[in-house]
């Protein structure tokens, strides 16, 4: 056992060798509750604010704020909290949190639920609900401030307590679970899912009798406080008893369906990709996205996004992490091309066949499959790779707010998902990219010609797909010199048409980024692409290019920060903008199509 144990399982504690740590100030426990509930992220001072003090804060609540956290500092062993310019974290190591040690064994249990093994299930199960004390920081229950980061903690603890319960039903274990059910649907009266456990332990006990009265208690319960009638799966069972159906001596004993329900056995998804066999260059970045992936349990599903201009690598680099940790997620790993496959709102229905919902049971409305989905991810412990997004609302609307799920992201430019960790990627250096031309073309053809070697490298200026294509076309003209290709690609004008094998081609990639804003999409932006292509302009102001373009200089740097955003373009020092190299060698061959006496804004 860790040498210093934080709770949030019930009472908000923390223990040493030496006892119970005394915490202080209400204030001090709540900034203290809301790290924990967020460990390994920066929790943003406004939010802290906003915890302790509500809407009003004081005018002095950042000073009263960092007041609070060296008095945390100072009783916490070590170097617990960290400070940062936009907020604070708490730093935790394995086996410290007991939400942690709590999802951990729940996710193994869940594991076990799903494939059958119901005796591993309540073992494990059991082992999750040892760590709770009570409810999730019920000592801190009245911060309303606090209750959005609590509910879903409350929410997984409650579900795994049925699930725990449904365990010891498959086992035969009717009886001995009456009492704790009877107890349950009291605290909660509202879950639907203990209710039927309850009548179907009673039932199973051979007292059909008091299954009907618990239906009875629960259909006036949620008419009193809902208004509803129970659900069609509750009904349905309601029936069976009263038809005493024999099936119900042999059936599953959790006839409803409710959220996060182990599924029928299926096959479980194993849909990635190949993984890229010369991948290289990104070490730290995979080896910092793998650790986040199968870091410490969370109650809360671990998001990563990976994004950057087209060709630098970011499939490559989720494909090989998600093949080093796919196996930490039993629940299978679900791969989506979102550039093929279209918009993240026509996901849902094609994860959900893939997790094994008949069709019949799909919604049809988006919206509807959505909410399905989240539910299914939620209790699975599955991972999801999506790759090439565009749109974060209809990510955000995949993603659970409970569960051990992990989901990779791809994407040209940041995405508006809270709580996910964005990894930028740039250009490689020319170490890494000898590296990877070594992978592809061979390395003693690399070793043997390092000059000419570095000069390809150089005139792929650090972009993994010219480098991949690069290498195939040495690993395929085998008997040719590394000096022919390196003269092939020296001349700038025809770079982009030498980088090509296959039927796939940087211009080709090129092409694709453009799209968003080619063709009428956005004329003012392709303009200004097109303007960044000339001579003159490799390092252009906004002033600049606003009288380049004919336009206020607002209306400039919107155009260009849109190139940005689609990785078409970069920021350069003082508030400048240029292109990559070879995409300002594409932006050139744009500009040399429009014909010299059109406008500015046809550039």
């Amino acid at each position: 056992m860790s040498s210093i144990e934080f709770r949030v399982l019930g009472r908000l504690e923390v223990h040493t060798e030496g006892g119970t740590i005394a915490l202080g100030s209400a204030k001090q426990r709540n900034l203290l509750a809301v790290l924990l509930l967020h460990p390994g992220r920066t929790v943003p001072i406004r939010r802290l604010i906003r915890t302790l003090w509500g809407d009003e804060p004081p005018l002095s609540a950042v000073a009263n704020l960092r007041t609070y956290a060296n008095r945390l500092r100072g009783v916490l062993p070590g170097e617990r909290i960290s400070g940062r310019a936009s907020g604070y974290e708490i730093l935790l190591r394995q086996g410290e949190l007991d939400l942690h040690v709590f999802a951990e064994r729940a996710g193994a249990g869940r594991a076990a639920l799903a494939r059958g093994d119901h005796a591993a299930a309540v073992r494990h199960l059991g082992e999750a609900l040892s760590a709770c004390r009570g409810a999730v920081l019920e000592d801190l229950s009245d911060n309303d401030a606090l209750a959005g980061s609590i509910a879903p903690v409350e929410e997984l603890r409650l579900s795994v307590a049925e699930d725990h319960l449904d365990a010891r039903l498959r086992l035969g274990e009717h009886r001995e679970v009456i009492a704790p059910l009877r107890e349950f649907v009291a605290e909660h009266p509202l879950r639907e899912r203990p209710w039927a456990h309850l009548m179907t332990a009673l039932y199973r006990s051979g007292d059909p009798a008091g299954a009907l009265a618990v239906y009875t208690d629960c259909r006036r319960v949620l008419a009193d406080r809902l208004g509803l009638e129970p659900s069609p799966e509750l009904a349905k069972l309601h029936r069976a008893m009263l038809d005493r159906d024999p099936g119900l001596a042999t059936v599953s004993p959790a006839p409803v369906t409710a959220v996060g329900d182990p599924a029928p056995k299926f096959l479980v998804p194993q849909e990635l990709p190949v993984r890229c066999q010369t991948f290289g260059g990104r070490a730290g970045d995979a080896a910092n996205l793998a650790s986040l992936l199968i870091g410490p349990e969370r109650s809360w599903p671990k998001v990563a996004v990976v994004h950057g201009p087209c060709g630098i690598g970011k499939s490559a680099l989720v494909l090989e992490v998600a093949h080093r940790v796919g196996a930490r997620f039993p629940g299978g790993q679900l791969y989506v091309d979102l550039s093929v496959d279209g918009p993240a709102s026509r996901v849902p229905p094609r994860l959900l066949r893939h997790l094994g919902v008949p069709a019949s049971d799909i919604p049809w409305t988006p919206d509807e499959a959505a909410a399905v989905l989240r539910s299914r991810l939620s209790h699975r412990a599955v991972l999801l790779v999506l790759d090439g997004a565009t749109e974060s609302a209809a990510l955000r609307a995949l993603i659970p707010a409970t569960g051990s799920c992990a989901v990779l992201i791809t994407s040209r430019s940041p995405l508006m998902l809270d709580g996910a960790e964005h990894v930028a990627l740039g250009r490689l250096s020319d170490e890494d990219g000898l590296d990877i031309l070594a992978r592809v073309a061979g390395r003693s053809r690399v070793d043997a010609d390092p000059r000419a070697a570095a000069e390809i490298v150089r005139h792929c200026h650090g972009i993994p797909a010219a480098l991949r294509i690069a290498g195939t076309i040495l690993a395929n003209r085998p008997t040719r010199p590394l000096s022919w290709l390196g003269h092939r690609l020296a001349p700038e004008e025809s770079r982009l048409d030498k980088l090509g094998f296959g039927g796939e081609s940087l211009r080709a990639l090129y092409l694709s980024a453009f799209q968003p804003i080619a063709a009428g999409k956005d004329p003012l932006a392709a303009s200004a692409f097109r303007l960044l292509g000339r001579p003159g302009f490799e390092v252009c102001r906004t002033d600049r290019a606003a009288a380049a373009l004919g336009v206020c200089p607002l209306k400039a740097e919107a155009a260009l920060d849109r190139l940005v955003d689609l990785g078409l373009a970069e920021w350069g020092e003082e508030d400048t903008y240029r292109l990559p190299p070879l995409m300002r060698l594409f932006s050139a061959d744009l500009a040399a199509a429009v014909p010299a006496h059109q406008s500015a804004l046809a550039w």
